[in-house]
């Protein structure tokens, strides 16, 4: 199925995998994690719940423990490339069944949103001092970091707020680029209302104004922040299930 870029151009998301030798590139765990051209035509499922279990796979397969792996470029290139699908707008839960407590149903959100959220917490993965993963494949990713953001910026005037808010979240460790610091006043109020918000992003925000030179005292005067982005805007932290 045919799609159209964010730039109006035709994009085959099947063509996009062939890019790249699947079989060559490095994942974690290949005994354990399922096939990333497996998971990545799974995003794009007509079944919410195998989408997102695709979206789980990817993170365990390509940034297992916020590591990189010469198999992170692709894969991202290829989330990138198919934000604008219309079903990316699926509503879906990135945990197994019986990973949430008994009290409370598993977190659910646009495979956008989560897609915006795993490509934005990798690149702050990449901003690290010492990222985890061979300097190649970091290298890789962060020569995307142009494409992600042309691809990332249709979405920060998206009509629905939380693909708004993941949109500029995702966007805030590519401007550490030199290539894409002059897109920074343009956002900074944005990115102040994001850190005077209630949403998993505030963190990101605030250090993200510190790191502009702005006084931050103001934002973290609340004591009371939201907890770290969920696991789909994160890597696994710990082993994969066997």
């Amino acid at each position: 199925m045919s799609m159209k870029s964010q730039h109006g151009r035709s994009v085959d998301p099947e063509e996009l995998l062939l890019r790249t030798d699947w079989s060559s590139v490095e994942h974690c765990c290949p005994n354990v994690a399922p096939a990333t051209p497996v998971s990545l035509r799974q995003l794009l499922d007509n079944d919410a719940g195998k989408q997102g279990a695709a979206l789980r796979d990817l993170q365990q397969a390509v940034t297992h423990q916020n590591t990189f792996y010469s198999a992170t470029a692709p894969a991202a290139s290829f989330a990138a490339a198919i934000l604008g699908h219309p079903r990316t707008l699926a509503i879906v839960t990135d945990q197994r069944p019986g990973d949430a407590s008994h009290s409370a149903e598993a977190p659910r959100f646009f495979l956008r949103v989560g897609l915006l959220g795993w490509l934005g917490s990798t690149a702050e993965d990449a901003n690290e001092d010492s990222p985890g993963g061979y300097e190649a494949a970091i290298e890789a990713f962060r020569a995307l970091w142009p494409t992600l953001f042309d691809a990332i910026h249709p979405f920060l005037a998206d009509r629905e707020p939380e693909i708004r808010k993941a949109a500029l979240a995702a966007v805030l460790p590519l401007l550490t680029s030199p290539e894409l610091a002059h897109h920074i006043e343009a956002l900074r109020t944005d990115v102040r209302a994001l850190a005077a918000g209630n949403s998993p992003y505030r963190r990101r925000a605030i250090a993200t104004l510190a790191g502009w030179g702005e006084d931050v005292t103001f934002f973290q005067l609340d004591t009371e922040m939201p907890a770290d982005i969920h696991v789909h805007a994160e890597g696994y932290a710990d082993d994969p299930p066997s």
